[in-house]
């Protein structure tokens, strides 16, 4: 029995913990893996990552108006205002929380003050920058969780919610050892980050299945925003990592596996290869709002092709570059600390040329919530990745380590108000019925693996849902999707062990939030951001300047409307 369970240990989840246990409420945090460790916080696919606070620290002309305007720029009409509003009111204040749990920011070796650079989409630099992506934050946040006496469960992943028609009353665990758990609590708090599992090529760590959409959209919650994500590149051997963006600022040779250019012939009239990476410095991920989309555009048609070696990569040469004619502040620093980056990572790019994929990344979109973190089910709540609102079409660089501090904040405040008042209920014979349902899965000992559904599932996202998209492809993703579903439920596939039951709920999670997207992305019929209708390569602001709406039909279908922000219902 608790007050509060969260689940998912990244920067959201471990701030919405810490700050349910200071209130005073007896809180469980529950992890797929381990804290500080695993998860899209914690996980070193990028030297550096960024903290944005717009306090005009990298230039005097930048403040919280400055970064409200610029976030709702790149959301072209699909953010949330007030929760802009407030991720950028409190941005100052959750630096000085990092500052207080003495979280070391880059600094300039001249100034000794810390580095700040411009982020992706972003008008002026404001981007604090953090050795090794968010694991400092996670590693902070994990001692505070200690002592304000939140209990951890690591390796256990949630297999359902403990749901009536007053909401949510809890949560039943599986760990990896085949123990069930049934925690009760008056406050659920999903914090499982985004879905980057999705595709063949991920940033994201393995156990990024997309879990908390799910969980969320199951019961009743609204998801926005999901044909929006980033999409970018990535080294693909002999060790993952992001292609940083100033890497393309020395217009470097990119070419296929037999040395053709990726990008000759791809271009419209009048666009260069300079123009496409000149842009592609100000941005990692795809979007469709300037010259850089014809970067992902070209690869993603050249794997179609077939033009990609083996592992799905192309060959980017920066052995000529020149870091000192990239132009934008900072880089030529962040060069020198990502270079000695990779070479850790057995990649050297003065001798060699990096091995790169099209990655799919993070989630733009997520389950609609209040200020305070509430969906529209009572007792559920999300913060971070997990949760819509605070960004749209594009997101800006630096804002999602700043979102999980926010918003984690808030939500674990409000948890453990509503977690005490609805603390009590008697959930046993809703966890008698999760309980029959995981039964219920785990006597198919026979069949097709798991996992080939999982490869399945990632062909099917990649192939018609990654970057390059049309209507055709996207209803071909939802039958194909929707054909898998059904045949995972019926036993086809092989489920006797609990590493298997919790692959087949991984399968389904990911299955559930594809349909989703796919769903919004044949509503928005326009190109939009990140989202890219080749078959419908206009903008309408008329129309589609809103976020796309998608809840669950009740039989695996996503019904997605257009719709509108302003509270959780």
């Amino acid at each position: 029995m608790a007050d509060v369970v969260v689940v998912g240990a990244g920067g959201a989840g471990l701030r919405a913990a810490y700050e349910a246990a200071a209130a005073g409420a007896r809180t469980v945090l529950v992890t797929k893996g381990r804290i500080a460790v695993s998860g899209a916080t914690a996980v070193g696919l990028a030297s550096t990552a960024g903290f944005a606070v717009g306090d005009g620290a990298g230039d005097p002309l930048d403040d919280p108006d400055v970064h409200y305007n610029d976030i709702m720029t790149a959301a072209q009409g699909c953010a949330d205002p007030a929760l802009v509003r407030i991720l950028v009111d409190e941005a100052m204040e959750a630096s000085e929380d990092l500052d207080r749990w003495n979280i070391d920011f880059i600094r300039d070796p001249e100034s000794g003050k810390p580095l700040v650079a411009q982020g992706d989409f972003a008008s002026r630099p404001r981007n604090r920058k953090i050795y090794h992506h968010g694991r400092p934050i996670t590693e902070a946040l994990k001692k505070e969780t200690q002592r304000v006496g939140v209990q951890s469960i690591e390796g256990a992943t949630v297999l359902s919610l403990l749901q009536d028609e007053r909401g949510i009353h809890g949560v039943v665990v599986l760990s990896r050892q085949g123990k069930v758990i049934v925690i009760e609590a008056g406050c659920t708090v999903l914090t499982t980050g985004g879905a980057g599992q999705l595709f063949q090529l991920s940033l994201m760590p393995p156990d990024i299945t997309g879990d908390g959409y799910a969980l969320g959209y199951r019961a009743g919650a609204t998801l926005a925003n999901m044909e929006f994500m980033q999409a970018g590149f990535g080294t693909v051997k002999p060790a993952l990592n992001i292609v940083y963006t100033w890497f393309w600022g020395g217009v470097p040779p990119f070419v296929d596996h037999d040395g053709k250019s990726v990008l000759d012939g791809a271009l419209p009239a009048g666009v260069g290869a300079a123009d496409a990476m000149l842009e592609k410095v100000k941005h990692y991920p795809f979007s469709a709002s300037d010259a850089s989309r014809w970067l992902e555009i070209a690869t993603k048609n050249a794997m179609r092709d077939g033009r990609a070696d083996e592992n799905g990569a192309f060959l980017l040469d920066l052995r000529t570059t020149d870091p000192d004619s990239i132009p934008q502040k900072g880089f030529t620093q962040l060069w020198n600390v990502s270079k000695g980056w990779l070479r850790q990572k057995h990649m050297d790019i003065e001798t060699q040329p990096l091995r790169i994929g099209l990655f799919g990344h993070a989630i733009n979109g997520g389950l609609v919530i209040d200020e305070h973190g509430q969906t529209s089910v009572g007792g559920l709540l999300s913060a971070g990745e997990n949760a819509a609102g605070p960004y749209g079409a594009d997101r800006l660089g630096g804002n999602m380590l700043l979102n999980c501090q926010v918003f984690g904040k808030r939500a674990g405040r409000r948890a453990a108000t509503v977690g005490r008042e609805r603390a009590g209920v008697d959930a046993s014979k809703l966890a008698a019925r999760a309980l029959e349902q995981i039964e219920r899965r785990s006597k198919a000992e026979d069949g097709l693996k798991v996992k080939d559904a999982h490869k399945r599932i990632k062909q099917i996202m990649t192939d018609h849902a990654l970057v390059v998209r049309n209507e055709a492809g996207l209803m071909t993703a939802e039958t194909q999707l929707a054909e898998l579903a059904a045949s995972l439920e019926v036993g086809d596939y092989g489920v006797s062990t609990a590493k298997d039951v919790i692959a087949l709920n991984e399968a389904l999670s990911m299955i559930d939030v594809g349909r989703a997207m796919c769903a919004a992305a044949l509503v928005r019929k326009e190109t939009r951001g990140s989202h890219y209708r080749e078959d419908a390569d206009f903008h309408d602001d008329a129309q589609f300047a809103r976020p796309i709406m998608v809840r669950h039909a009740g039989n695996g279908a996503a019904f997605a409307t257009l719709g509108a922000f302003g509270n959780a219902a």
